[in-house]
């Protein structure tokens, strides 16, 4: 993993050329890496290049639904008219992770919820889902670039 290179395409690349970058990535590592420090306001062309990358493993999916508010997602799993583009990507990334697309990985993925938090969407949600909210033990992507 080069962090330079990581960071200058983070920090300098248009959304297109983030796009043609992330799809380079051949690392687990650096994808968790990206993707964890990828700045949401560029909207969701990068997080689904992400998803689609063959290094995308379960960590990094559940990273970013995390990151994308997933637990909001989690609690009524309705679609919200009023941000079609996020609940697209929601949608698709929960189908995603429900089907057991990604593989189990190396890196790590602790969820970032207080205990009330974690109380509070364990009562919402079934069995099946438990899987957003359970920590997965490996390599830890928590880099800042």
């Amino acid at each position: 993993m080069n962090k330079e290179q990581l960071r200058q395409h983070l920090y300098n690349d248009t959304i297109a050329e983030a796009v043609k970058y992330v799809n380079t990535i051949t690392d687990e590592e650096s994808l968790a890496v990206y993707a964890y420090n990828y700045n949401w306001d560029n909207g969701f062309a990068v997080p689904y290049a992400i998803l689609k990358n063959n290094s995308c493993s379960l960590s990094i999916a559940l990273l970013l639904f995390e990151l994308a508010d997933g637990f909001t997602f989690l609690k009524s799993k309705e679609v919200d008219s009023a941000l079609p583009e996020w609940s697209s990507f929601m949608k698709e990334l929960y189908g995603k992770v429900m089907n057991n697309t990604f593989p189990a990985g190396n890196v790590s993925f602790t969820p970032e919820l207080s205990k009330f938090q974690l109380l509070k969407i364990e009562k919402l949600i079934s069995d099946d889902e438990h899987v957003f909210i359970t920590p997965i033990e490996g390599i830890d992507y928590h880099i800042y670039l």
